[in-house]
């Protein structure tokens, strides 16, 4: 029987289940299986392994494919055998994203496009309610300077900049102040809003629509990627006996059962 060492600690085929219970890495490890079963049915053309290692170029592949691949992986201190074990899998496991959730971004995009729509604002933070209010009104009312009075009061790092923040994207927002900017109109003032144990006081600057860009397709296909990839995940840990230690010597009944 095996050992795995891990530092100077020693784990049995035993222990290393439980390891994988006790630090919540069974899931992980699921979904990894079932990767497994979906990337054998994934193949890679030369072309396609050729582009994924040099990037984007006009230079043939080259004839003797298999030499350049050795050559590559002496050049990277890789070796073959880690090469075709792991660095194709991603490959694969890539190409089987691009197939299988590329076709759905356009419309996950119009669902979610509030998510990736970006905003610049100005911000002073204060944990004083009644000195929040004074200087709400004198951004209001008076015309005082945001930045020297953010400058001046405001607690968190945004200070430095004269309150400044961003552009950030509105899904990190607080969901109040969120609403507020969807709604509001440029240099509104919104305030003093609680926020954690702080009162913000805001202003909105900048309103940035989101765009289909490179950044934001590859961000949403990871995410229809992980959801899939989380279901795949839930079905095999809520169905009983899916997952289980069974005795070494016998691939019958399971020992014990992890579902």
């Amino acid at each position: 029987m095996g050992i795995l060492k891990i530092g100077d600690r020693l784990f049995s085929s035993d222990q290393v289940v439980s390891a994988l219970v006790q630090y919540k890495l069974l899931e992980t490890l699921v979904g990894q299986v079932v990767l497994d079963k979906v990337v054998e049915e994934i193949s890679l053309s030369e072309q396609e392994v050729f582009h994924a290692l040099v990037g984007p170029t006009d230079v043939a592949i080259p004839e003797d494919f298999h030499g350049f691949l050795a050559q590559w992986c002496q050049q990277k201190s890789v070796t073959p055998e880690y090469f075709s074990a792991v660095m194709l899998r991603d490959l694969r496991i890539e190409k089987f994203k691009e197939m299988g959730f590329a076709n759905q971004i356009e419309s996950e995009f119009l669902r979610n496009k509030l998510d990736f729509d970006q905003v610049e604002y100005s911000l002073i933070q204060m944990t004083d309610l009644l000195l929040a209010q004074e200087i709400y009104f004198q951004l209001r009312d008076d015309g005082a300077s945001f930045e020297k009075l953010a400058q001046a009061h405001s607690l968190g790092s945004e200070r430095v900049a004269g309150g400044w923040v961003g552009p950030v994207a509105m899904s990190t927002l607080p969901a109040d102040v969120a609403m507020l900017f969807r709604s509001g109109a440029p240099k509104a003032i919104y305030g003093p809003m609680p926020v954690g144990d702080r009162f913000w006081i805001v202003r909105l600057e900048h309103l940035i629509s989101a765009r289909l860009t490179e950044a934001t397709r590859s961000s949403l296909v990871n995410r229809l990627y992980t959801r899939w990839l989380q279901s795949q995940i839930q079905a095999v840990t809520s169905t009983p006996g899916a997952i289980a230690i069974q005795a070494e010597t016998a691939q019958s009944a399971p020992v014990a059962s992890l579902t």
